[in-house]
């Protein structure tokens, strides 16, 4: 009897489970394994975007008032020439995408969430749906960044520090907009870090294997730990200053 009804509830349970589809999967994930990747393939396209800045800054730099290849039809009314506020504009963008939008997502959001729950032996993060909100919360900042290269004035160009007065007064550096837009995808990309530090302090503290002290921690966990409480004691007033 106690094994048909066991043979029962195993027949229900598996009438129940079905298999996600396709959205659920691999765009509105809450697996901690694909909101990884998602990170990495958001930091590998902005590295792509952040290595052409570089090649155009370097190219200014190597061979200055000559035509960079490829610009003739973005910048045509001076031929594909930099001018100094276009050069400062990819100055500015090459480090912001690069240490906001490459760096942090591979090395904090990608490695983080590949291997904390591996390492510590957690099923998954502490905050699935918080965790796959960080990343959509991160890539829309992502969009509302590149989103300034099309606005009147161009991107921001008062270096990716944006220290006052230079990024403040838009007669410095001819730029308006492209200031405001790079102040309020910074302020996003904060939200979505502060998200993340969160799902990382939690899960390293609560969901830690049996027997595995804090001091029993791989070294990469230990870093990703350390890395989370920083951010999470400096975003908020970082965020806060950015955004006023």
């Amino acid at each position: 009897m106690s094994s048909t009804s066991a043979t029962a509830h195993a027949h229900a349970g598996h009438a129940t489970h079905h298999e996600l589809g396709f959205v659920r999967t691999y765009i509105f994930s809450t697996d901690h394994k694909m909101i990884a990747r998602q990170f990495l393939f958001m930091g590998l396209i902005m590295m792509v975007l952040g290595g052409l800045l570089a090649l155009v800054v370097r190219w200014q730099l190597a061979w200055p008032e000559t035509a960079v290849p490829g610009l003739g039809g973005i910048l045509k009314e001076t031929g594909g020439i930099l001018e100094p506020g276009t050069y400062n504009m990819a100055f500015t963008m090459h480090a912001t995408i690069m240490i906001f939008f490459v760096i942090m997502p591979i090395l904090a959001g990608s490695f983080g969430n590949f291997c904390i729950p591996l390492m510590i032996g957690a099923r998954d993060m502490a905050f699935p749906f918080l965790n796959m909100l960080s990343f959509w919360v991160t890539a829309s900042a992502g969009v509302i960044m590149l989103s300034g290269f099309f606005v009147e004035g161009g991107h921001a160009a008062a270096g990716w520090t944006s220290y006052a007065p230079l990024s403040a007064v838009p007669a410095y550096t001819g730029v308006n907009w492209g200031q405001n837009i790079w102040c309020i995808s910074l302020f996003t990309m904060g939200v979505g870090s502060m998200m993340g530090s969160i799902n990382y302090i939690t899960t390293i503290i609560n969901m830690r294997a049996p027997g595995m002290r804090l001091f029993r921690m791989p070294l990469v966990v230990w870093s990703l730990f350390i890395t989370a409480i920083l951010l999470l004691l400096a975003l908020p007033v970082l965020t806060s200053g950015v955004a006023m």
